[in-house]
């Protein structure tokens, strides 16, 4: 029998890296947003401004920059924060990413790294460099290699 933390896991992991992919998102101009979405959306990021929103797979998406990050956030029809993903500096990854990629990825220069969260898992996606070779990785807070995709 599949263990069921280690399948919630893999959904979660297909679900961001192909997040970008999904061609059934349909834009909803502000005024068609429920009041609640809202409200919520301006609880947890009240910094949030332009947010262009979508409908996708029953939920709202938010898309909105906060300084110079861009995030993505995915909420229920009750106002539920279901996941987000925010743009994230390399240099504050956890010591845990830092060092895994140091041990399996020697040499490599992570950039447009990703923070990911759904619930309380919080994973770490971005693309590792070192001259011609590239991979989009995916590691969990502790350190622990996901996904590893060769570009």
């Amino acid at each position: 029998m599949v263990n069921e933390r280690l399948l919630k896991t893999i959904t979660i992991i297909f679900m961001f890296l192909f997040a970008g992919n999904n061609i059934h998102a349909q834009e909803v101009q502000p005024k068609n947003v429920p009041s609640i979405i809202i409200n919520a959306l301006q609880l947890k990021f009240p910094k949030a401004g332009d947010v262009v929103w979508e409908l996708e797979k029953g939920l709202y998406k938010a898309e909105f920059e906060i300084g110079r990050l861009e995030y993505e956030v995915w909420l229920d029809y009750s106002g539920k924060v279901k996941r987000w993903k925010q743009d994230f500096d390399k240099e504050q990854l956890p010591d845990a990413v830092k060092l895994s990629i140091r041990k399996s990825f020697d040499g490599f220069v992570p950039s447009s790294v990703e923070r990911l969260q759904e619930g309380r898992s919080v994973f770490y996606k971005m693309r590792l460099t070192k001259s011609k070779e590239k991979h989009k990785v995916l590691f969990t807070e502790n350190g622990k290699l996901l996904s590893d995709q060769v570009l």
